[in-house]
């Protein structure tokens, strides 16, 4: 039916021989890392909406380069890069990024 493997068994280690772990201390990181817990969490709250807006915008800013691209003292493609790296930071610090000290 089954081919079921035991695995050896291993000897219980000994108190000894344990690690010294230090106690846990409370999160002093200060209020900087309140301040970016704060941010984080109100911006995963309006992400959903924020994303649509920011993308928008960043298309926008997208088919205005494009118009002027031969347009000399515009900068129009300076203003969609800093735009797309806006999008771009707040979609990392959305869905990759996680603050210590939330579950």
């Amino acid at each position: 039916m089954t081919n079921i493997i035991n695995f050896p068994r291993r000897a219980k280690p000994d108190i000894g021989d344990a690690p010294k772990v230090a106690p846990p201390t409370p999160d002093t990181a200060g209020i900087g890392a309140a301040v970016v817990k704060g941010l984080w969490v109100v911006t995963v709250l309006v992400w959903p909406i924020l994303k649509w807006v920011v993308s928008i915008d960043c298309f926008f800013q997208l088919i205005r380069m494009i118009y002027h691209w031969d347009t000399p003292g515009v900068h129009a493609g300076v203003t969609f890069l800093a735009h797309f790296a806006a999008l771009t930071a707040l979609t990392y610090f959305v869905s990759v990024f996680k603050p210590k000290g939330l579950k």
